[in-house]
């Protein structure tokens, strides 16, 4: 019986530990398939003496003819934890043997949880020759600059088939070159192998039934013979086993649902919800990448195919613009014979049929096809050319309605490409009004993008308008978790919490900023946001001390303003985003916010203390730098407003205004 590996997960099975290895032992429940026969080679493709006992010595199975639901038995899988090729250092990776039969559902849960990924902004599914092929040396390295770098800015994930050949190979030596160039704080490239455990050379160095932490897997290019060695520079690897060896191809179907159920979840970021995209690369490829074209439009998945690779991507680049009775099967057997002259003789007239009509089909489809052509109309760069054919297909799905335009805007966002923003979305093609970009304006400030926020305030939004009292809240409840003001706040919640005896942590409101804020500056002010009286918000009448702060002797204009014995507090938009930016460290935003007031003197003075309390604590040395940085910058910038020499020191006596 061939040992070879499913995965069914078993929630029974779980076991608990706080150990990355625990977890995945957990996550992973095993399954073995068994089958049998009479032959010295079964019609899995394992020899008889890899068959388990029971298989060979069943009544049951034996003089059967081999069928995978009837010999094949799942039980649990042998074959997961992390990959380390040997002689490469220090490089690791994730994998995992699977069944055929997996649910998607349940690969991607591992994927996300136990793994620990990203749910990804994009999905570039990468597919082509299976086998090493020639590629002009301009174009390749245009091609690798170019995906990695929509990778890269847009936090895709990558998906090809794993092996170290072909266009695979191409990938993994993109991300290789990106990973030697690049610097930590630019992260890792998720590139996800999806490959049939079957054709795994060397693969039973991967078996570890309680998990390999790590595995070490040699590579053996020249003892591969017809299987195929992983390819050393993906970060994971699903290994797909239906219980036979050899036999290249059982992934394609796991790896299309897989794809597709990936590309129908939702993510949601900054407060803005998008299903995530998929977009297929095509380089060179044979009769197997043409129908993976065609299914992939036919599901309404975009292509983006790159001229100049090869075989299949030339024969429909080629055709790409001519109308459609123009593409005739003559013509297809013309092209066949000029990019096919080693294998011409596999397309049998029925199958030159196929293709033409099938190749008919993908051009047709306009929406959904790109060709990307090296230095044509100026396009140099591949990651414009996938981002683009996002865009053109999701364009033609609404009809150019306004949902869809701001449908565009929510992907070039996420991607945090502001560069496709301005070209392909802000555009005489459609007039935005301010308030229709309001909610991006608030997502690009949460997700920390500058370029976006610039963009914003160009395209017109007024940050008096949109800095609202329930804007300010909603900033606040979606700080980054990482930064220390978001910790002190939920303490202030907890504490509230236990005072109030509520059932759980209370919501963000201004008044538990206020709190946060009072502390790192001490007597410097009284509470900067009131708390609310019945549903009074945005102007609120409340008899509280005014700040008192100096600057050598220049006295400082209260944030409250006196009215009958009574102080009348007001919002002042510019001055509550810069202390949002600001307690985040967020040196760019906090820029961009303070160019657009007039009078931030006490904001800019009351951030310079609150960073320098903050970096008292904080433990990251880089962070802790730029903080004394910011701040320091701060105080010349609020002296400076003053008229005052850059050298005078703060003072930080309190007296009155």
């Amino acid at each position: 019986m061939a040992p070879a590996l499913c995965m069914r997960v078993q929630w029974s099975d779980l076991v608990e530990s706080t150990a990355e290895q625990r977890r995945q032992e957990g996550f992973l429940a095993k399954i073995l398939m068994v089958f049998s026969c009479r032959k010295v080679v079964c019609g899995c493709g394992y020899p008889k003496e890899q068959h388990l006992e029971e298989a060979i010595k069943s009544p049951f199975f034996l003089g059967k003819e081999w069928e995978p639901q009837r010999h094949v038995q799942e039980m649990p899988t042998d074959a997961f934890g992390d990959i380390s090729f040997t002689g490469l250092g220090q490089k690791v990776g994730k994998y995992v043997r699977v069944s055929s039969n997996t649910p998607p559902r349940v690969i991607y849960q591992l994927m996300t949880q136990c793994w620990g990924l990203d749910a990804p902004n994009l999905l570039i599914s990468v597919t082509g020759g299976a086998k090493n092929f020639n590629m002009k040396l301009r174009l390749r390295n245009i091609f690798r600059r170019g995906l990695v770098k929509v990778a890269q800015t847009t936090g895709a994930w990558i998906i090809t088939g794993g092996s170290h050949a072909g266009v695979m190979k191409q990938v993994g030596e993109s991300v290789r070159d990106f990973t030697i160039s690049s610097s930590y704080k630019e992260g890792e490239i998720t590139t996800i192998g999806i490959a049939t455990w079957g054709t795994v050379y060397n693969r039973h160095s991967l078996i570890y039934p309680m998990g390999g932490f790590p595995a070490e897997y040699m590579m053996d290019e020249e003892s591969q013979g017809n299987l195929s060695c992983l390819d050393c520079n993906h970060s994971h690897f699903i290994l797909v086993d239906d219980g036979t060896h050899g036999r290249y191809g059982v992934e394609i179907p796991f790896r299309t649902k897989l794809e597709k159920f990936i590309s129908e979840q939702t993510k949601v970021k900054g407060g803005v919800a998008i299903k995530i995209p998929i977009v297929c690369v095509v380089l060179e490829g044979g009769p197997g990448t043409l129908n993976t074209i065609y299914n992939a439009i036919s599901n309404g998945t975009p292509c983006v195919i790159v001229e100049g690779s090869g075989r299949v991507a030339d024969v429909i680049a080629q055709v790409a613009n001519l109308p459609i009775p123009k593409i005739t099967i003559r013509l297809i057997q013309k092209k066949l014979s000029l990019l096919f002259q080693d294998s011409l003789e596999q397309f049998t007239e029925s199958k030159i049929v196929e293709w033409t009509k099938k190749i008919q089909d993908i051009v047709r489809s306009r929406q959904l096809l790109t060709i990307f052509r090296e230095g044509k109309d100026g396009q140099q760069d591949v990651d414009v050319a996938i981002l683009q054919a996002m865009l053109k297909a999701s364009r033609n799905r609404d009809h150019f309605g306004h949902e869809n335009w701001d449908h565009q805007l929510k992907l070039a966002v996420a991607w945090n490409r502001v560069d496709i923003a301005r070209s392909e979305i802000f555009t005489d093609d459609h007039e935005w009004k301010p308030s229709d970009l309001q909610p991006m304006m608030a997502a690009a400030l949460i997700d920390n993008k500058p370029e976006f926020v610039k963009l914003f305030l160009e395209q017109g939004v007024r940050l008096k308008e949109f800095g609202t009292w329930d804007t300010l809240v909603y900033l606040y409840d979606n700080m980054a978790p990482t930064s220390l003001f978001y910790g002190k706040l939920q303490k202030v919640l907890l504490e509230e919490k236990e005072r109030s005896a509520f059932a759980k942590v209370p919501r963000v409101h201004l008044h538990h900023v206020s709190q946060v804020l009072w502390e790192l500056l001490g007597d410097f002010t009284q509470p900067l946001y009131p708390k609310p009286k019945n549903t009074e918000r945005h102007q609120l009448s409340i008899a509280v001390p005014h700040i008192k702060l100096n600057v050598q002797g220049v006295s400082l204009r209260s944030l409250y303003k006196r009215s009958a014995g009574r102080f009348t507090f007001t919002m002042d938009p510019v001055r509550d985003l810069l202390i949002w930016a600001t307690v985040q460290n967020r040196k760019e935003l906090a820029d961009i916010i303070w160019a657009q007031g007039q009078d931030c003197i006490a904001a800019a003075l009351a951030c310079s203390k609150m960073l320098k309390e903050l970096s008292k604590e904080e433990d990251d040395t880089d962070s802790k730098e730029d903080m004394l940085t910011l701040a320091e910058e701060y105080e010349h910038q609020a002296i400076g407003k003053e008229g005052l020499a850059a050298s005078f020191p703060i003072s930080e006596q309190s007296g009155p205004l």
